[in-house]
């Protein structure tokens, strides 16, 4: 099994940014494939990253590439205020990777396929906002 390598394994085309949001996601339909993996519905586990593009979370669950993800998540952005600083996120996306971490942890990388236009541009804002941040802010 390949061990997950940053600099070899990054083929992104947007930037991530690190991220420890919890998130819960169902793998869709093949329940085989759940019953074979012992996923239930609505796994929580933590994201590792995230872009407009696609994100990386931390599973015990071995899940093959090409497996669809439904992925439910709040994005708060402390560098907005009232409620544009919070944005409860839907995304469908694939699974393109998953590496071996340690003991049973996989870093698994998701491409997002089923995005609306809003969320995409509060991630990418969320992503530029951390980045860059305002230059009163410390």
């Amino acid at each position: 099994m390949k061990k997950y390598n940053p600099e070899e394994d990054n083929r992104r085309k947007s930037e991530r940014m690190d991220a420890a949001f919890t998130l819960t996601y169902n793998l869709e339909k093949s329940h085989t494939l759940r019953i074979s993996l012992g996923l239930v519905d609505n796994v929580e586990t933590i994201m590792i990253n995230l872009s407009d593009l696609g994100m990386a979370i931390m599973t015990n669950y071995d899940i093959p590439v090409g497996a669809q993800l439904y992925i439910k998540f709040d994005l708060i952005n402390m560098h907005l205020s009232g409620d544009e600083r919070w944005r409860s996120m839907k995304i469908a996306g694939e699974v393109v990777s998953n590496f071996l971490l340690s003991g049973e942890n996989r870093r698994i990388g998701i491409r997002f396929n089923k995005i609306s236009k809003e969320d995409k541009a509060a991630i990418r804002n969320y992503v530029l906002d951390n980045k860059f941040p305002a230059k009163n802010e410390k």
